[in-house]
């Protein structure tokens, strides 16, 4: 199924509308997208955008305008984009019956034009084109310490069903940091010397 995306749409703000970004539009995802996520990145390190990030970003928008596969919708005043929201259509593995879901990839809104309606607005739409594509659920990734986001997702209707936990390795140690406090009566639980063959990833081999 192929599920087009929107065209243009007034706001509550009269001199705000949202539509659909086009390949002409790729400089604003790219601009707003990277905006967001230099905020991520200064709440995770993790979150830090690859080299070259900026034309991964247009080889997925363009998949997406041929596909139908996501939704990406930017909000302009006049001729400055101030807000963007970016979806796609997510299969998991075979091994999970429930498999099919939307995520949201992106949602982020220029400080000028914050505490309005806008983020409600393109969660609205954003939530009205996955249902029209057969989805039941929208899932998404926020930071822990992100707490305007999650109080806006809360307000929303998301809940939290699963966490992520990370464990930061130390590599030239190979250290397991619990061993610094240990378990009373145990052992370590990685030995100093093993066997284990660890196979490059595919990516790092090309």
């Amino acid at each position: 199924m192929i599920c087009e995306q929107r065209s243009i749409m007034p706001t509550s703000n009269q001199s705000i509308h949202i539509r659909s970004a086009e390949h002409e539009d790729d400089w604003a995802v790219r601009q707003l997208f990277g905006v967001l996520h230099a905020f991520n990145a200064s709440l995770d390190p993790r979150f830090e955008l690859a080299e070259g990030w900026e034309q991964l970003l247009d080889e997925h928008l363009a998949l997406v305008r041929e596909t139908g596969r996501g939704l990406t919708l930017l909000a302009w005043d006049a001729d400055e984009p101030v807000g963007l929201i970016m979806m796609d259509r997510h299969t998991d593995s075979r091994l999970f019956r429930h498999r099919h879901w939307v995520e949201l990839l992106a949602i982020y809104i220029a400080p000028q034009v914050r505490g309005g309606s806008l983020a409600r607005q393109l969660l609205a739409m954003g939530t009205s084109w996955a249902v029209e594509c057969g989805h039941d659920r929208i899932q998404l990734y926020v930071t822990a310490s992100n707490e305007r986001a999650k109080e806006f997702y809360q307000r929303a209707g998301f809940k939290p069903v699963q966490e992520i936990w990370r464990l930061e390795l130390d590599s030239d140690t190979h250290q397991w940091p619990g061993d610094a406090e240990g378990f009373p009566g145990q052992e370590p639980l990685f030995p100093d010397q093993h066997d284990w063959i660890c196979h490059p990833n595919r990516e790092d081999e090309e």
